[in-house]
């Protein structure tokens, strides 16, 4: 009778031991759960990423420094303002565009080099790609690269093929760097 009842009291014990437990992990993982960060997906790993015009403004001249430079050239103030809202306009486009591909999880972007472009920009072709954590950690890959620059950054989509030899990867020139022009320059 006596070992009866401790089976019957181990069994009790073990119930109430496995209820608190599935409580406790129940609860543990909606808190999980709740505080999930806005994160940056690149590659097979996230990391949390700075929001683009953040990224860009870090390395590309401020307005100030391109009125400056415009002042030294022998340039009509219509040129001058042509040239500062064409740089502009361009960063603009180009932030847009990484915000609404990062609102829909695309990682790769390609460049679309424009007839001046094509004379400044060497260390970047048509065949090449650029993806998000390239873009978080060298924004000076993105357009505009000069003043007057036609460059334009797009998504790169699955289906597009450029050439037989397919896509190739933008990769630095100097170790770490990229061969990106200087900006002082006018197209």
């Amino acid at each position: 009778m006596l070992s009866i009842i401790i089976v019957i009291a181990i069994v009790l014990l073990s119930i109430v031991l496995a209820g608190i437990g599935i409580y406790v992990g129940m609860h543990n993982s909606d808190e999980k759960e709740e505080s999930k960060p806005v994160i940056d997906v690149s590659g097979q790993y996230a990391a949390i990423g700075r929001p683009a015009r953040e990224t860009l403004t870090a390395v590309k001249p401020s307005e100030a420094s391109i009125k400056a430079w415009l002042e030294t050239q022998d340039l009509t103030p219509e040129q001058k303002q042509f040239y500062l809202d064409q740089w502009n306009d361009t960063l603009e486009e180009t932030i847009r565009t990484i915000d609404e591909g990062d609102k829909q999880g695309i990682a790769t972007y390609r460049i679309v080099l424009g007839p001046k472009g094509k004379n400044y920009c060497k260390f970047v072709s048509e065949e090449n790609f650029i993806t998000r954590e390239q873009i978080r950690n060298h924004a000076e890959i993105l357009p505009p690269y000069v003043l007057g620059c036609d460059c334009k950054l797009l998504p790169k989509q699955p289906w597009e093929n450029p050439s037989k030899s397919g896509w190739k990867a933008v990769i630095p020139t100097h170790g770490n760097t990229y061969n990106v022009p200087d900006w002082r320059q006018l197209a």
